[in-house]
């Protein structure tokens, strides 16, 4: 793994722990809002996201879709279980035989994601639209999904 590469992403870009897990950095917040079920939001967000083969991105749900933008190091997969229990790998890269740059994640998915390659990292960015609140993010605990898609009991485990 470049962890110069990292070290020099977490400075240039001023990124920090992410609760999920990786690091993140807000890169914009539209001026203009939408009226949410959830309240007054921005129309839309994003971030630099750094997630590295050492650390995962835990499962978790927002309440907005999230389009996927692959910016460099390895590509990434976003692993998805949706509302009727269906499990499904996104692959995030550079464009080849599985990877596409650009990926979306569709609002109230439960989703979490791994680095694809040992000893690497991936950066990539992430808007929201309507925008990121931490109020429309739920972290998941292991118990709960165990309980409610017990088919996905190994993905549960590593992403929990």
């Amino acid at each position: 793994m470049s962890k110069r590469r990292i070290e020099e992403l977490v400075a240039q870009l001023d990124l920090i722990p992410h609760p999920e897990g990786g690091f993140y950095k807000e890169f914009y917040r539209a001026n203009l809002g939408v009226s949410t079920d959830s309240g007054e939001r921005s129309i839309m967000t994003s971030i630099y996201f750094l997630l590295t083969s050492e650390n995962i991105s835990k499962f978790h749900q927002i309440k907005s879709d999230e389009m996927w933008f692959y910016h460099e190091g390895s590509p990434l997969t976003v692993h998805v279980i949706d509302s009727k229990g269906q499990y499904e790998k996104i692959k995030v890269g550079p464009v080849g035989e599985k990877n596409k740059p650009q990926q979306l994640v569709p609002a109230g998915v439960i989703f979490g994601s791994t680095v694809d390659e040992n000893n690497s990292y991936s950066l990539v960015s992430c808007v929201v639209a309507p925008g990121f609140d931490f109020e429309d993010f739920r972290l998941f605990e292991r118990e709960e999904l165990l309980d409610r898609f017990p088919q996905h009991v190994e993905i549960i485990k590593q992403l929990t």
